[in-house]
């Protein structure tokens, strides 16, 4: 799983288990050590991340990332 910074940086997590809530939660808890401001997040419709695990632990760190806007 990778991030891209906006100046080119690659940020990226390896893992061997099946990705699911936990791995997610896991990434975007690195994400945000890497950067000092807000991240804007670009992912698709995978369960994992439209879950109430990863949607929970979104509102615990809205400092670290932009409000998410959900596409019909």
């Amino acid at each position: 799983m990778s991030a891209i910074s906006t100046r080119g940086r690659m940020h990226f997590m390896i893992f061997v288990e099946s990705f699911d809530a936990k791995v997610m939660c896991r990434f975007l808890a690195r994400v945000v050590g890497y950067f000092d401001h807000k991240v804007h997040l670009v992912v698709d419709r995978h369960s994992a991340h439209r879950s109430k695990t990863v949607r929970a632990w979104l509102a615990g760190h809205k400092e670290a990332f932009q409000p998410q806007v959900e596409a019909s």
